[in-house]
């Protein structure tokens, strides 16, 4: 039976009836779902009216087939007379991922949902869980920057953490098709934004904070406290904990924040509880000793390859321990965990002389961590291949040319997504950063050529890093998405196919 509009207004009492339609009983209108996407709205669902779409308001508005209309209470907007409009005091957003979750009786409330946030190693964390988690015999979900997985769907959304409606529905699917455990990626953009809000978590875990979104975020801790904003959001009924990097940047802060009002596990924290050492790594695979409480510890193998992996694999294992996986299969999962697309992901030439690594890296500490990691496999010469991002944050670019320069052999400059700024104009900002009189090897604005060309001079033993698309299959040029892949271009100029 479809929700009528006084049973919102009761469960919502922040929102305020303005106007309905003169002869309309407002008792009487139904209510199906809610949609911050005009095109995506029918006539019995509400149109939320997110505050950052700006002047165009009044151009969605009369596009919609939304009945109803949610605005933000002094919305200067003219809204036709056969629409009801409701309004709050708050951005409608925020609003929205409650509303979504009531109107299809909270699915999240029957999933066991962990909640990863970081600037780097969500991703990849989230999907070590998705495998440890099914290797167990759990049916699990996977909501991500690579897409939606469930069962045999696999689905992109074009959103790290997809908008609230669009991420109740995943969720009401998901439990639909008896789903019992989800692990997803929480943005900076989700949270700030309100995607999350209406989600019932079961945990949150913390990677690492740098520098990256300065495009959106106000500062350093508009970002972190828009990380921080998960751990307040977690369901007290379901006896949430947090799991954090006590080392990586921001983990001492978040943890002093989170203080007595979670249950925290954090690696390499205060107390020592759970302590990372004797690590070993090499192309054969990564092998580190984990220290538990009660003075136990536990040698950890995995095939994941990097210095980043072993805090990504014993992350996985605390909040794994969290959710009530046994300890000894979770071991023995993490030896062959799947490639995660685009992450350390390895193409060998024909004669496995030489070597590409395709990497997801775009923020500075993403690309220090990557080219050091690829270093631990000793080549013979590194060439790392890298550019940025079109319309993003403009201060990393020559931060990024500082640590390529000051820890590769060679570099070459290409674009990324360069979106509606001009190529060139990126790649001039980008080489500011480096020393006096230090030139690249080789400056080429189309990235299939630029791999093509560091693929010919590689020598044996040498291996080139092609960063910071990782999984993608799209290249973003002007306005138009064309299909591009970094993994395909790499086999192509080794010859592969």
């Amino acid at each position: 039976m479809k929700t009528k509009l006084p049973d919102l207004l009761r469960e919502f009492p922040e929102l305020k009836l303005r106007s309905f339609p003169s002869g309309k009983n407002p008792d009487s209108i139904p209510i199906e779902y809610i949609q911050s996407d005009s095109r995506k709205a029918n006539l019995e669902d509400i149109f939320c009216v997110p505050e950052s779409v700006g002047p165009k308001k009044g151009e969605f508005i009369s596009d919609t087939k939304a009945s109803v209309i949610l605005l933000r209470r002094g919305s200067n907007v003219s809204v036709d007379s056969s629409k009801v409009v409701l309004e709050c005091a708050e951005d409608p957003e925020q609003l929205q991922g409650g509303i979504a979750s009531f109107l299809l009786d909270h699915p999240s409330k029957n999933l066991e949902i962990v909640a990863v946030t970081g600037t780097n190693g969500k991703t990849s964390l989230t999907n070590i869980l998705f495998a440890l988690a099914k290797d167990q015999g759990k049916i699990c979900g996977l909501i991500g920057t690579i897409g939606v997985q469930f069962g045999d769907r696999s689905i992109d959304t074009g959103y790290t953490t997809p908008d609230a409606s669009s991420l109740n529905l995943i969720l009401k699917q998901m439990k639909d098709e008896g789903v019992t455990t989800v692990f997803m990626e929480a943005s900076s953009h989700g949270l700030k934004l309100g995607r999350m809000n209406g989600i019932s978590l079961k945990a949150g875990v913390f990677t690492n904070l740098t520098q990256d979104h300065l495009d959106f975020h106000s500062d350093m801790e508009d970002y972190f406290e828009s990380k921080f904003r998960l751990f307040e959001i977690l369901d007290v009924s379901k006896s949430p904990f947090a799991v954090l990097d006590y080392t990586s940047p921001g983990g001492d802060k978040l943890y002093r924040k989170i203080g007595n009002n979670l249950p925290i596990k954090a690696l390499d924290g205060i107390g020592n509880e759970y302590r990372v050492s004797d690590l070993s790594l090499n192309l054969q695979g990564t092998s580190y000793v984990l220290s538990l409480p009660g003075n136990r510890r536990q040698s950890v193998s995995t095939n994941l390859l990097g210095s980043f992996n072993v805090r990504n694999t014993a992350l996985a294992f605390l909040t794994g321990l969290g959710i009530g996986l046994d300890q000894e299969r979770m071991l023995s999962s993490l030896r062959e965990i799947p490639q995660i697309p685009g992450r350390f992901q390895i193409v060998y030439s024909k004669d496995r002389s030489r070597m590409a690594v395709v990497d997801y890296a775009h923020t500075p500490d993403a690309l220090e961590n990557i080219i050091r990691s690829v270093r631990n496999s000793q080549p013979k010469r590194l060439i790392t291949l890298f550019g940025c991002g079109g319309d993003r944050d403009r201060t990393k670019r020559p931060k990024m040319a500082r640590i390529a320069e000051e820890l590769s052999d060679q570099v070459i400059l290409t674009s990324d997504n360069p979106r509606t700024e001009k190529p060139e104009s990126i790649l001039d900002e980008i080489q500011s950063g480096f020393s006096p009189g230090f030139i690249p090897l080789l400056r080429e604005v189309d990235r299939a050529r630029a791999i093509s060309e560091g693929v010919a001079v590689l020598p044996e033993g040498g291996c080139l890093l092609v960063a910071g698309k990782g999984h993608e299959e799209y290249q973003i040029i002007g306005k138009e998405k064309r299909h591009f892949s970094d993994v395909e271009e790499v086999r192509k100029a080794f010859g592969l196919f």
